[in-house]
């Protein structure tokens, strides 16, 4: 079972995000993603000004999830929304196209971006990939 939980502790994430091969954000809420209790990945977010960022998201080393990243990116920005902004852009490396456009980013002159006005009304709609 796919479980995605909130990382409160700055010591873990830090532990989380090695396992994972990102750099620790120390100002970036983290999801962690686990797979039968198993770590299989994580997502550093944050909100700055009136946007979200989702700063990195990987799997874990020798895990290759694609939808515990579908599922923390869609956590992530839920998260963002419901903290009343509507704006949030991608600045990890390019992990995976499809996964990004999968989550609901799209392209813009080099930038992913998305809108999240009325997005988690009717999330399936917006899922390419």
């Amino acid at each position: 079972m796919l479980e995605i939980y909130p990382i409160q502790d700055k010591n873990e994430q830090k532990d989380i995000c090695n396992k994972c091969g990102m750099t620790y954000v120390p100002d970036a809420m983290c999801y962690s993603a686990l797979v039968e209790r198993k770590l299989v990945g994580a997502c550093q977010f944050r909100i700055k000004d009136k946007h979200g960022l989702i700063v990195e998201m990987n799997n874990c080393i020798n895990s290759s999830d694609k939808d515990a990243l579908f599922v923390m990116g869609r956590a992530a920005l839920n998260f963002i929304d419901l903290c009343d902004i509507h704006e949030a852009y991608y600045a990890g490396s390019l992990m995976d196209e499809q996964t990004l456009l999968r989550i609901g980013f799209r392209n813009f002159d080099g930038k992913w971006y998305i809108n999240l006005s009325n997005f988690f009304d009717h999330p399936c709609e917006h899922a390419q990939g």
